[in-house]
């Protein structure tokens, strides 16, 4: 299958922190998997080039979002628009909700090649084998049957108890994933955060990038060290933050994050 979609850039895409199970190979294409498929996906003179037919893939990459429209409205000043021009290739996946839930809960305090490590770790033992050393994310009703101790292999520490709990709550229906995808964003955060250890960078990732709320801003020390050296800011608490980028960035400040946290990398602010 070919997906003729502008702009999009599998690196920027994939290696700006909103995924942790794609891999890139020597051709410059990316393995993958998502909603229980194995993909390839490469880049070609034609467009991009996927090894899977499955209609799944048009929607997960976000395909119908009119991203230059976004571009252009974001483009309030000088530094998002570096950020952008640096960046434009990102896309927000749309994500499998319960996988983005675990997967955040484990990249609290960690860097990325751990929590991808773990993730496949847990994805090996609990998940379907899909071939080719692929192997699906568990579901939320296997991983609630477990104890935290049944996870101590995976050398996650405290966050174990809470990937049983997220898995708990989500299969028995203790939380109303109506409100976290469609009530206003207050009421999201409280929900999701009805979750043990769930605080509200991790609460922002998981709205952002499991329920497609682009309204949020995920920020933690490091993001705020980032707005401090773009814009100046001498000091920033929580509530500055959400004012100065709603204000700016409004309703698109999700996506405003990502070309932000980007550029920083890139860039090594």
């Amino acid at each position: 299958m070919v997906l003729n979609v502008s702009p999009f850039d599998l690196t920027d895409t994939f290696e700006c922190g909103q995924c942790f199970r794609w891999n890139k190979n020597q051709d410059g294409s990316y393995n993958g998997v998502a909603f229980g498929k194995v993909l390839n996906i490469k880049k070609e003179d034609h467009g991009f080039v996927l090894s899977d037919e499955s209609p799944v893939w048009e929607d997960y990459f976000d395909c119908l979002t009119d991203y230059n429209e976004i571009m252009r409205s974001l483009n309030v000043d000088s530094i998002i628009k570096e950020a952008i021009s640096s960046s434009c290739g990102i896309r927000i996946l749309k994500q499998d909700f319960f996988e983005t839930v675990i997967s955040f809960i484990i990249s609290q305090n960690n860097n990325i090649p751990r929590i991808k490590a773990i993730i496949e770790s847990l994805c090996r033992q609990f998940g379907e084998n899909l071939g080719d050393g692929y192997f699906s994310f568990p579901d939320a009703k296997t991983l609630a049957c477990l104890n935290p101790s049944d996870l101590g292999f995976l050398k996650a520490g405290y966050r174990d108890s809470y990937i049983i709990d997220a898995s708990q709550k989500i299969y028995l229906n203790q939380l109303d994933i109506d409100v976290i995808k469609n009530a206003p964003i207050d009421q999201a955060r409280a929900e999701i955060s009805k979750i043990k250890g769930v605080g509200p960078k991790v609460a922002d990732c998981i709205l952002l990038f499991g329920a497609t709320r682009t309204e949020v801003f995920p920020t933690d020390v490091w993001m705020k060290k980032v707005l401090t050296a773009l814009y100046g800011f001498k000091t920033l608490t929580p509530n500055e933050i959400n004012r100065f980028v709603q204000e700016k960035f409004g309703n698109l400040a999700g996506y405003a994050q990502q070309y932000l946290f980007n550029y920083a990398r890139i860039n090594k602010i």
